[in-house]
């Protein structure tokens, strides 16, 4: 079998609903959508980032909201709510009066009302449930800020067309990487374009435990094999490959990946790991980055 998918699955709502428009309104689209999302803490409204994509807001907002499913208001607020949970979620020494800056919002406590709307919880029990919470709670709580359908959140309809395959793969292994955060943003920030060196091992049996309970060992597989630290069994994974942009994608295409497995009627290798590699990494603000996941299963 193929090493591995080669074209990867794009798990970007944003991308599935531009890419059927004119290319001229593509465009002021695309602008706008990346005001929304390199500009956050200026707090611009939506009828500003409308003049500045040369849109006039009345034109904007009926356009945007028939093809976003909700107003640009709206899509604004759950952006800055999804950066917002990241920076809880991921940076527990980030203040969170620092992250409502950072994401837009005009202080703690706009932050903290938004949260409770949105999710029902405090940027305390955010940030305890980084730490405390399972794998699984963690994705339901992304879920409530994934981009609304007519029917299902866009990413779950998108992921129901995720390409998954069966691949037999030798014993590999890596160089564990010390004190290496086992956060992908800070993996990214730290190397940079050579991410793509990099790999996550988390054995599955731990998959169901809280965070803190949970180890991820990170390192560099592409080092000769005398130098590997930490070895991956020989035998069959079941694959993606996929690019995304959100915490959100990432959670629903793993879930996804999940999902598919059982409906083959494949088992899990408890003793396994599950494998995340960095397939591609774009170093822009807006930048995505291309996962492949593999699951270890017994055939």
């Amino acid at each position: 079998m193929s090493e591995k998918i080669s074209k990867p699955f794009v798990l970007v709502p944003e991308y599935a609903l531009l890419a059927p428009l004119p290319e001229h309104l593509k465009t002021r689209f695309v602008t706008a959508l990346k005001l929304m999302h390199q500009d956050l803490a200026s707090g611009l409204c939506w009828e500003q980032i409308a003049t500045q994509s040369a849109i006039s807001p009345y034109h904007f907002h009926r356009q945007f909201s028939e093809l976003f499913n909700e107003t640009p208001g709206q899509y604004l607020s759950r952006l800055r709510l999804q950066y917002a949970v990241h920076y809880i979620f991921a940076a527990q020494d980030y203040k969170i009066i620092d992250i409502a800056q950072e994401c837009g919002f005009s202080s703690s406590q706009a932050l903290g009302k938004a949260l409770k709307n949105a999710l029902g919880l405090t940027a305390k029990e955010i940030r305890a449930m980084g730490v405390m919470g399972t794998p699984r709670e963690t994705s339901e709580l992304l879920a409530k800020l994934a981009h609304p359908s007519e029917a299902d959140s866009l990413e779950n309809t998108l992921a129901q067309n995720l390409p998954c395959e069966l691949v037999w793969y030798p014993q590999r292994g890596m160089k564990v990487l010390p004190n290496s955060s086992e956060d992908w943003d800070t993996v990214f920030e730290t190397f940079g374009e050579k991410s793509t060196r990099i790999m996550g091992m988390t054995p599955v049996n731990q998959l169901e435990n809280r965070w803190q309970d949970i180890k991820t060992y990170v390192g560099d597989w592409q080092v000769p094999v005398s130098e590997y630290t930490k070895l991956l069994a020989e035998g069959h994974y079941f694959c993606c490959d996929v690019y995304l942009v959100s915490d959100t994608a990432y959670a629903v295409a793993l879930e996804q990946l999940f999902k598919v497995i059982e409906s083959k009627g494949y088992q899990l290798d408890a003793n396994g790991y599950l494998v995340e590699i960095i397939r591609d990494i774009e170093m822009t603000e807006t930048g995505g980055v291309t996962f492949s996941f593999q699951v270890p299963v017994m055939v």
